[in-house]
């Protein structure tokens, strides 16, 4: 399963990319994050369904003051080997 998300509000500078990363090491999640010019973060995560939805719903949890919009969608999976930080 490959599922791309763009969260917006407070999310860049709080340390939600690196979280983002500790979260796929632990739940086995390959795939990527990166901030945007206009504040969003775009995290794509790639494993399995109920993984994706822990490690979402620990960031949810984790910075639920910082997060003001969720988009979520499915996407074709890359088979992905690695989670990568993109600057």
């Amino acid at each position: 399963m490959r599922k791309r998300f763009i969260f917006s509000g407070q999310v860049q500078g709080v340390g939600f990319r690196y979280q983002a990363k500790k979260l796929a090491l632990r739940y086995g999640l390959a795939g990527w994050i990166k901030n945007e010019n206009d504040g969003r973060v775009i995290l794509v995560y790639e494993g399995a369904l109920e993984n994706i939805e822990k490690a979402i719903d620990y960031l949810k949890n984790f910075f639920y003051q910082k997060i003001k919009n969720i988009e979520a969608m499915e996407e074709k999976e890359e088979k992905l080997r690695e989670f990568e930080i993109k600057f």
